[in-house]
């Protein structure tokens, strides 16, 4: 690949994962009583977060490992160190310190009954970048070590590429990739109807189901850019990806579904068998969803959109402030009398209209924007001009590869 424009399809992707997790979030008070239970509960909106959280934090994934990677590349293990630093720890420790005082008020506001102390620590939902720092840790060790070795662990990187290269190549991908966390989860009631892979946000113990399902597609996306021409395999698919990943979510939430704490099931009414099917096609359902959106922001989104820029843009700031809004906006719905519709939909106008005014008018062309995106752009600009654009790396990704 001899072209240094950005993976603007990889970056749209990243900065949608982060924008859909605000919609899931906004989603929960309607049926998991988080941060409180709505008096207008919908099975839709659970659908909605069912659907979301399949896949969402595994696609984050493979495009961090991707560009962590290509990252590492440009400017080696001490700039990449800097760089992460700046871009990820910090706005991590500050982020925390700022926001999870504010959340844990409301949601003692939401219920005041319920004891939320600081023990375990919660991460909120800042685990995510807990984790990206625990993975960046582990891939520069594992290279330090492979480096070792008598031919600086090229024959080792060469096998792994091959393996890669194998898998991609089978319409079996899916399935093998969800094995390991399959034999931590494959009988495990946690990832029944609606909870999906555990989600770590307290404590900084690392928790093996997470580090198996986000560390496999950290990894993933590390090989990958190793040969980014294994992309287009996923572009070429997406459509047969999509579809089957639609059919396994359909067949998850409808005919395998076991409930939890179950003693009878639908596989010759053995508990354990149908759960086990389930789980297998809910983990499967994953990686079938994480290449058909990938395959498809490939296809669709490769060129360069000022429109797609400034959302990948400003995902980073709007993913990392907005829990408390939207669980303040959720607690002082929750007693109206109307439709869940409206007031799901009001939350998420509200909120967002505030978070991107804030964003606008307070990040992006402030030193808050230079820290989250990599530099300052005019504020008279809402969308900037490719002249006038500064050729800055994004949070997650450095802006150009090297050919």
């Amino acid at each position: 690949m001899t072209t240094t424009e950005r993976y603007h399809a990889l970056d749209a992707v990243r900065g949608y994962a982060l924008l859909a997790g605000i919609v899931l979030h906004a989603t929960m008070s309607f049926f998991l009583a988080i941060p409180i239970a709505d008096h207008s509960p919908s099975s839709a909106l659970k659908v909605t977060f069912f659907v979301i959280h399949t896949f969402r934090m595994t696609l984050f994934f493979v495009i961090a490992g991707f560009f962590a990677r290509l990252l590492l590349q440009r400017r080696g293990v001490t700039g990449f160190i800097r760089h992460r630093s700046a871009r990820i720890l910090a706005p991590l420790l500050v982020a925390w310190a700022v926001l999870t005082p504010v959340t844990l008020r409301i949601l003692a506001w939401a219920d005041p009954a319920s004891a939320h102390g600081w023990r375990p620590v919660p991460l909120m939902h800042l685990w995510f970048l807990y984790y990206l720092c625990l993975f960046y840790v582990a891939a520069l060790a594992l290279r330090w070590i492979t480096a070792q070795r008598s031919d600086g662990g090229e024959g080792l990187a060469e096998l792994a590429d091959g393996a890669v290269r194998r898998l991609l190549d089978s319409p079996l991908a899916p399935w093998v990739l969800a094995l390991p966390l399959f034999a931590v989860l494959g009988f495990d009631d946690r990832i029944l109807w609606g909870l999906g892979i555990p989600t770590p946000d307290r404590g900084l113990t690392p928790k093996p189901p997470v580090l198996v399902a986000f560390g496999t597609a950290f990894a993933l996306g590390w090989f990958v850019h190793r040969q980014p021409a294994q992309l287009q395999k996923w572009r070429a698919r997406w459509r047969e990806h999509l579809a089957a990943g639609m059919t396994l979510t359909g067949l998850c939430l409808t005919v395998l579904h076991v409930e939890q704490g179950a003693t009878d099931g639908w596989l010759f009414h053995s508990a354990a068998g149908s759960r086990a099917v389930y789980v297998a096609c809910y983990l499967a359902s994953i990686w079938y969803w994480t290449f058909g959106v990938t395959g498809a922001a490939l296809r669709y989104c490769a060129d360069e959109s000022p429109v797609r820029r400034y959302l990948a843009d400003s995902s980073y700031w709007l993913y990392l402030v907005h829990l408390p809004l939207v669980f303040f906006l959720q607690v002082a719905f929750a007693p109206l009398a109307w439709p869940w519709a409206i007031k799901f939909s009001l939350i998420m106008v509200i909120a967002l209209t505030l978070l991107f005014l804030s964003y606008h008018y307070f990040v992006r062309s402030t030193w808050i924007g230079e820290v989250l995106n990599g530099a300052r752009y005019p504020r008279r600009a809402l969308f900037p001009s490719r002249q006038s654009r500064p050729t800055a790396p994004s949070p997650l990704q450095p802006t150009r590869h090297p050919g």
